[in-house]
C-alpha cells in the first residue's frame, strides 16, 4: 500500500515562511508504514504552498501516481485548510482511503460528529494511534475511530528521508535563540497537568513518557549528518518536573552533548524542579534557551487556569535559567477568563522587572481562546460568553469576556507585547 501523511495548510494557498518548524506528525507516521512493509511519504503541504487547488490539481495530473491512502495531521488553525484539502481532492476524483487525525479531530471527536462527517474523510481517528492506525488504514475502518497509544520507545524516529521540504529547509522565525535554522525532535510526551485552556487536555492527564537516552542520539546524530546545527526538542514540557524525570534528563544530555548541536525547548515553571544542576547539563549539553509557558504573574489567574504554579515559580525559573547561560523565552496570555486590569498591570510590571534584570530575551503574548474540548470552552459556553473565530487565522482578541471586552483585550496584549521592548 502506497501512504502519505500531509500536514494541512493552515491558509489556502500559504508559504514557507508560515511554519515556524517542520511538523513531526507526518513523519512519524510515515515511519510506522514503512517499518510495517508498505511505500510511506510525508510532506508538509503548508510548507510547500501547497493548498487545496494546487492539491487537486497535481491529483488531476498524476493520478496514476498517488498513494492508495492519505491521512491529514488537523490542528485547529489549519482546519479550515484541511476541510477544504480533502473537498477539493474528492470533487477531482480521488477515491482512495483519507483519515483525518491530529489535536482538532481529537477535540471535535469528543463531541458530535456532525461537522466531520461533511468534510468527505472515511475515517476520523482521536487521540494518540501509534498503536493501531496500520491497522486502521490496512482494513479501510471507517468512521470515528479511538487511537492506541504506543509504547513511546515502540515509535521510530521519523522519517526525514521522505518528508517533503527535505532535512535543512529553513522554516522562518525559529531561530532567535540559537542562531541556525532548526530542525524538530521529541524526546518525551504527556503532561500529568490539566490547565484549562490547553488542547493537549483533550488526550487526557497522562504520566510523562521518555524514550531511551540512546535513542535520542541516534536521532540527532542522523540529524547532525544531514547538516542540522539546531534542533527545537517539542516535547510538552522537557523541564519542570521534579525526581526521576531531572535524572533522566540529565542522563539525555550527556549522552547527546558530544554532537555539538544547539537546541531550545519548552518549560514549567517550577522552583522544585527547575534546579541549576539540571538546568547546568542543559547548558553544557548545549542547550540555549528555554521557552516557559507563563500566561500570566497574577496568581488569581494562574489558580482560575489551573496552572499550578505561582509568581515564585516564575521568578526562580528565569533567575536559575538565566544564571546557567540560558536565553528565557515567555509564552503570555492575555484575556482569561475573570482576568482584570489590575491583574494586567500586575503581570505588565513584573515583565518590565524581568526586562530591566535582563531575565527576558524573547516574548510572545496571545489571547486566551476558548478551544473545543477544554474545560475552558465548556465553562465559556455554560456561562454564554463563547463565540466562533471569524476567521481560521485566529489572531487577536474577538470575544468578550465577563470581565473585559475584546478590544481591551487587544489593547492589553499589544501593551505587554511592548512592555520589553
Amino acid at each position: 500500500m502506497r501512504v502519505a501523511f500531509y500536514n494541512a495548510p493552515a491558509f489556502t494557498e500559504s508559504a514557507l515562511r508560515y511554519r515556524l518548524n517542520p511538523p513531526l506528525a507526518p513523519a512519524i507516521l510515515a515511519a510506522i508504514f514503512e517499518q510495517a512493509g508498505h511505500e510511506a511519504e510525508a510532506a508538509d503541504l503548508e510548507a510547500l504552498g501547497v493548498g487545496p487547488e494546487r492539491l487537486a490539481r497535481s491529483y488531476a495530473a498524476q493520478r496514476d501516481r498517488w498513494p492508495d491512502a492519505i491521512g491529514f495531521t488537523v490542528c485547529s488553525f489549519a482546519a479550515q485548510g484541511a476541510e477544504a484539502c480533502v473537498r477539493a481532492l474528492r470533487e477531482a476524483g480521488y477515491n482512495g482511503y483519507i483519515a483525518l487525525g491530529g489535536p482538532h479531530i481529537t477535540m471535535l471527536g469528543r463531541g458530535p460528529v456532525d461537522e466531520l462527517e461533511s468534510w468527505g474523510a472515511d475515517a476520523w481517528v482521536v487521540g494518540e494511534c501509534e498503536g493501531n492506525v496500520v491497522r486502521v488504514f490496512e482494513e479501510r475502518q471507517r468512521g470515528l475511530i479511538q487511537g492506541v497509544r504506543a509504547p513511546i520507545e515502540s515509535i521510530p524516529a521519523p522519517l526525514w528521508a521522505k518528508h517533503r521540504p527535505g532535512v535543512g529547509v529553513v522554516y522562518a522565525g525559529n531561530q532567535p535563540f540559537t542562531g541556525h535554522p532548526e530542525w524538530i525532535s521529541m524526546w518525551s510526551r504527556g503532561c500529568p497537568h490539566a490547565c484549562t485552556f490547553c488542547p493537549n487536555v483533550v488526550f487526557g492527564r497522562q504520566a510523562i513518557r521518555r524514550r531511551p537516552a540512546a535513542a535520542i542520539r541516534e536521532e540527532l546524530a542522523g540529524l547532525a549528518r544531514r547538516g542540522i546545527k539546531s534542533v527545537y526538542v517539542y516535547d510538552d514540557e522537557l523541564i519542570g518536573f521534579p525526581g526521576r524525570h531531572n535524572d533522566w534528563l540529565a542522563d539525555v544530555c550527556r549522552e547527546v552533548a558530544p554532537l555539538g548541536l544547539r537546541y531550545k525547548a519548552q518549560g514549567r515553571c517550577s522552583e522544585r524542579a527547575v534546579t541549576p544542576d539540571v538546568l547546568g547539563e542543559m547548558a553544557a549539553a548545549g542547550f540555549r534557551a528555554v521557552q516557559w509557558g507563563v500566561e500570566s504573574f497574577s496568581e488569581r489567574v494562574l489558580d482560575a487556569l489551573h496552572k499550578g504554579t505561582d509568581e515564585g515559580d516564575i521568578w526562580a525559573s528565569l533567575e536559575r535559567a538565566h544564571a546557567a547561560g540560558l536565553a528565557n523565552g515567555l509564552f503570555m496570555m492575555v484575556g482569561s477568563p475573570g482576568e482584570t486590569v489590575a491583574d494586567l498591570e500586575h503581570t505588565e510590571e513584573c515583565l518590565r522587572r524581568a526586562q530591566a534584570r535582563g531575565l527576558v530575551q524573547w516574548l510572545q503574548v496571545t489571547v486566551c481562546m476558548p478551544m473545543p474540548g477544554t474545560p475552558l470552552y465548556a465553562q465559556a459556553v455554560a456561562e454564554g460568553w463563547y463565540r466562533e473565530p471569524p476567521n481560521e487565522r485566529m489572531v487577536g482578541a474577538y470575544m468578550d469576556t465577563p470581565t473585559m471586552r475584546a478590544a481591551d483585550i487587544e489593547r492589553w496584549r499589544l501593551r505587554l507585547l511592548e512592555a520589553t521592548l
